[in-house]
This record gives structure tokens, C-alpha cells and sequence, in this order.
């Protein structure tokens, strides 16, 4: 079996009005590795990230995510992938009209989970980010920090094999996002595959084992 679980073959994503997020990258990650892709706003690393989870597809190249190559697979096969997938989004993507539990449930809902299963999940997870006292919680009663321990368990809720984060300590304190990134690191040592979007490489001097630097929609050192 291949090792490697994510590849990029000279990809580019060039979106309308011709403007070119990423150019001609090339990239393998193996399974079960923790990976940090650092770069200023704009170098391209929400595209890397969208393009592994299937949510946009690449203008030109190849993009192969865990034996399935995107460009080529059809809609519902994009749908069984992200099914091994869980993706925490920069900007949170929270429903502030549900409680913690039911944003939770939401990916097993749609998976269509048996509502039994459901339940376990949902706590196992939220038990994972430490905020099993808030099930029945709206949104809006929680820090900063537990929003985004929120976002982590809604996308670990379903035990994917690849787990992407988007700039998840970006508007938080250094002590949150420390315990964001020791989760993280919990999450890798249990065999998931990890990466991680970053600008700020002075919060990962003591997770980073390998750090990918993008600069312009290239990779750079």
C-alpha cells in the first residue's frame, strides 16, 4: 500500500478574473502525518486545504487524497471522501440557532448515524475537547476558545482519517491556542493524519515536525 495518503502533481487553482491562487505545487503526505502549512494571508494555504477536502478543484494538475484522484472522481465518490474528512473552517461556520450537542451531531446527521450512535459520538467528542459540561450550551455563551474546541469536535465527531484546520488559532489568546494544538497533537498521536494551516510559525516551535512554507502560490524552502 501507498504511504502516502495526500499527493499534489503540479497543481494550479486559478479562479475567475484570472487570478492565480497556487502555481505548478507538487506535495506528498504520508499517513498518519502532522503536517504544518505556514505562509502569509494570501499565500494560498486555504486553497491547498479546500482542495484536499474536495471543496474546490484544481484548474490544472492532480490532486490524489487517499487513493481517490479528485479531478476525475464524480460528485457523489467527492461526497464518500469527506467522509474520511473532518475540516475545521477559518471562519468557524457555527449554527448559533442550535445548542453545542446539536452542532455536533450535524456531519453524523447527514451521514445519515442511527440516533443511538449519534449520542455516543457526540460525547465522546466533546468529551475529547474538554467541553462535555456544555451540551446544551448555545454558541454564543462560549469563550473564544471553546468555539473553536466546538469547531474540533464537530469535525472529529464522525473519526475521520485526515483532519484539516485552517488557521484554528488565529484569533485566539496563546494559552487557547496552545491547548488547541496540544488537542491536536492528542488527535496525531491516536494515528490521524494532520494538517494544519498557520501564519504565525512562532506558536509551532514545539509541534512542528515538518512545516511547508507557501509564498505566492508557491511552496518556498
Amino acid at each position: 500500500m501507498d504511504s502516502r495518503i495526500i499527493i499534489f502533481d503540479q497543481v494550479s487553482k486559478i479562479y475567475p478574473e484570472n487570478i492565480t491562487a497556487i502555481q505548478n505545487i507538487s506535495l506528498s503526505i504520508d499517513r498518519g502525518e502532522l503536517v504544518f502549512l505556514a505562509g502569509h494571508s494570501g499565500a494560498g494555504k486555504s486553497t491547498v486545504l479546500k482542495l484536499i477536502a474536495g471543496i474546490e478543484t484544481a484548474t490544472h494538475g492532480s490532486v490524489i487524497v487517499n487513493g481517490f484522484e479528485l479531478s476525475q472522481t464524480k460528485l457523489n465518490h467527492r461526497t464518500f471522501i469527506r467522509q474520511h474528512i473532518g475540516f475545521i473552517f477559518q471562519d468557524h461556520k457555527i449554527l448559533f440557532d442550535r445548542n453545542v450537542f446539536d452542532n455536533v451531531r450535524l456531519p453524523l446527521d447527514i451521514l445519515g448515524y442511527s440516533e443511538h450512535l449519534i449520542k455516543a459520538r457526540v460525547a465522546h467528542a466533546l468529551e475529547s475537547v474538554g467541553l462535555e459540561h456544555k451540551t446544551h450550551v448555545m454558541p454564543e455563551q462560549l469563550s473564544g476558545g471553546e468555539q473553536q474546541r466546538l469547531c474540533i469536535a464537530r469535525a472529529i465527531v464522525h473519526q475521520p482519517k485526515i483532519l484539516i484546520a485552517d488557521e484554528p488559532t488565529a484569533n485566539l489568546d496563546r494559552d487557547n491556542a496552545l491547548r488547541i494544538l496540544e488537542l491536536f497533537k492528542n488527535f496525531h498521536k491516536a494515528g490521524v493524519t494532520m494538517l494544519i494551516s498557520a501564519h504565525d510559525e512562532s506558536i509551532l516551535n514545539d509541534y512542528a515536525k515538518r512545516i511547508i512554507r507557501l509564498k505566492q502560490g508557491q511552496f518556498k524552502g
